[in-house]
């Protein structure tokens, strides 16, 4: 049986958190969940939009005699602070008051702390290793990417997907949508989130955090991988090569470094599940709600446990 209970985490702000666990009798190995970009709550829940993914990576991880945390990103739900201002170093260091936190429960190893980070929650959880002690790292659909790169290949793969398509809206978005077109509006998103001096700047219909576009244009693919090398601890990289958000390809450049592991199941998605047609990222919200009733991937649950045996 699983049991759950409902924290308030307070450090400069305050977090609301879910801490699952089978029991407190002994101590126990943690995982910090981190999830990614958006206001979903710390289940993978939004209006309209069921995914409970972090619920269900939650109960993957204590069936295997964790303790999970789960939490809400601050300025949203159950937690305070400002979310549209808040940076990608606020971010951190959210979830690095998590850690220490959970060091401070008697029913915590503070010695087996693993932090698993979900698309940008995995660039967190890389950042972390800078700074936490932590045993291990989960990356999920996210790793060796830096948001630039992120953006670039979720766009590059709507162009591809644009040059099937057929009628007038096929030949007018063939006309204007171009590769020389996406690479300068990315690159042109970044430039001018460094060159503003407001906490929010607007660009092609929308506001933007400038902070946190600045912080994320500081860290390219390469120093994702430069952390991972230098970082002592087990690493486990898990992106699946149906994943519309980030590119499996980029774990080439970690595979053959000791204590990291690299899995790339095919036919898995963004949200750990596998499809059973080729990825349709025009329509990739619809392609997620046909898959959530599935149960998480079972290569990746069994990579995850052989994984945190072998801690």
């Amino acid at each position: 049986m699983i049991n759950e209970e409902k924290v308030i985490i307070s450090n400069d702000i305050n977090l609301g958190a879910t801490i699952a666990y089978k029991d407190k009798k002994e101590k126990r190995p943690l995982v910090l969940l981190i999830m990614g970009t958006g206001t979903t709550d710390r289940d993978g829940n939004s209006f309209g939009f069921k995914t409970n993914l972090y619920k269900n990576l939650s109960d993957v991880f204590v069936e295997m005699g964790y303790v999970c945390i789960r939490y809400d990103k601050r300025g949203t739900h159950e937690s305070t602070g400002n979310y549209k201002t808040g940076s990608l170093s606020d971010l951190v260091s959210d979830a690095a008051n998590i850690v220490h936190y959970a060091k401070k429960l008697d029913y915590i190893d503070k010695d087996k702390i693993v932090v698993c980070g979900h698309s940008e929650g995995a660039m967190i959880a890389t950042l972390l290793t800078r700074t936490e002690e932590l045993r291990g790292i989960i990356l999920l659909g996210g790793a060796c990417m830096g948001l630039k790169e992120a953006l670039l290949y979720q766009n590059y793969l709507v162009f591809e997907q644009v040059q099937d398509m057929k009628g007038i809206l096929g030949w007018y978005l063939k006309k204007v949508l171009t590769k020389d077109r996406i690479e300068k509006q990315v690159s042109d998103l970044f430039d001018k989130a460094s060159k503003s001096d407001k906490p929010r700047f607007f660009y092609n219909g929308g506001f933007f955090n400038t902070k946190y576009m600045q912080e994320h244009y500081s860290l390219t693919d390469e120093e994702y991988v430069s952390m991972l090398k230098e970082y002592k601890g087990r690493v486990l990289a898990i992106t699946g090569k149906s994943d519309i958000q980030a590119d499996y390809r980029k774990l080439e450049s970690i595979s053959s470094i000791d204590g990291i592991t690299v899995y790339t199941p095919e036919k898995v998605n963004h949200v750990m599940r596998e499809i059973d047609r080729e990825p349709d990222i025009l329509n990739a919200k619809k392609e997620y709600k046909k898959v959530l009733k599935k149960d998480i991937h079972q290569g990746v649950k069994d990579t995850i446990r052989k994984w945190t045996s072998q801690l």
